[in-house]
């Protein structure tokens, strides 16, 4: 029998009617089979939770599909105030890995020793913990058409901050302080080029980088119950020691709460 199977699967003339009816019913056995067992469930759970996994807690990994490639030029057709939406709510996630944890598990996540100030509105955009510098490279226009950014200075390491961004808190016991990636992680308009901002703000020539920082504030318990997040344009003035650091439209004094 299963010669003949094999026969009429390779596409052999001279199939009679007998043979056609013997592959429908193999056919319909498989069908049975997967009916009746667990198999076409387990596919379709499967295929339930791609579906969530798209359409729920990976809306930053959807974003970096569709916009992290294109060139600033066609990522600034799309209104300013959508990208601005969608870099706050990364920032939001990273913030959100903290939520709930103490002084101790904060340390055991990060790999430098963190400091616990509370944010201080009278001080300079550099207080807190800076999280990550992140470098624009390309920004996809040009000859080449690549986009390409950098992450330096990490205070969390590089494997478990491209997860936290994405609101997934999985955690690995790593020390990765740099990465280089083909692909942009933020797309509003004063984080997108590295010339420093956009929103009609004066500044000094040169090239900027992004850093996020946050602080932490505890509650009664000890717990973190709400994070300060910001992001600002950083270079070094030039002829000098100073910085000059530059609010973001939008990403400033994002407060993420328990």
């Amino acid at each position: 029998m299963m010669t003949k199977l094999r026969k009429i699967l390779r596409g052999e003339k001279g199939q009679s009617l007998t043979e056609w009816c013997l592959v429908a019913l193999l056919a319909l056995g498989v069908f049975l089979l997967f009916r009746e067992s667990s198999l076409l469930t387990q596919a379709k759970n499967t295929y339930d939770n791609v579906g969530s996994y798209l359409s729920g807690t990976t809306k930053t990994a959807q974003n970096l599909s569709k916009y992290g490639t294109i060139s600033n030029t066609e990522l600034m057709q799309i209104a300013n105030e959508e990208r601005i939406s969608l870099d706050q709510k990364t920032l939001e996630n990273l913030a959100g890995a903290f939520i709930g944890k103490t002084k101790n598990e904060i340390r055991a996540m990060l790999i430098k020793d963190p400091n616990f100030n509370k944010y201080d509105a009278g001080k300079e955009l550099n207080q807190g913990n800076l999280l990550f510098d992140y470098y624009i490279e390309k920004t996809g226009d040009g000859e080449d058409g690549a986009v390409q950014t950098r992450f330096g200075n990490t205070m969390v390491s590089t494997d478990n901050l491209l997860n936290w961004m994405q609101g997934n808190y999985t955690s690995f016991d790593t020390k990765n302080n740099a990465l280089t990636m083909d692909n942009r992680l933020f797309y509003s308009n004063d984080v997108i080029d590295p010339s420093g901002v956009m929103n009609g703000t004066a500044h000094e020539e040169g090239t900027y980088a992004v850093s996020v920082r946050c602080t932490f504030n505890f509650d009664k318990s000890g717990k973190v119950e709400s994070v300060q997040i910001w992001a600002t344009r950083n270079k070094q003035k030039k002829g000098t020691n100073t910085w000059i650091r530059n609010e973001t439209d939008g990403l400033m004094h994002l407060m993420v709460k328990n």
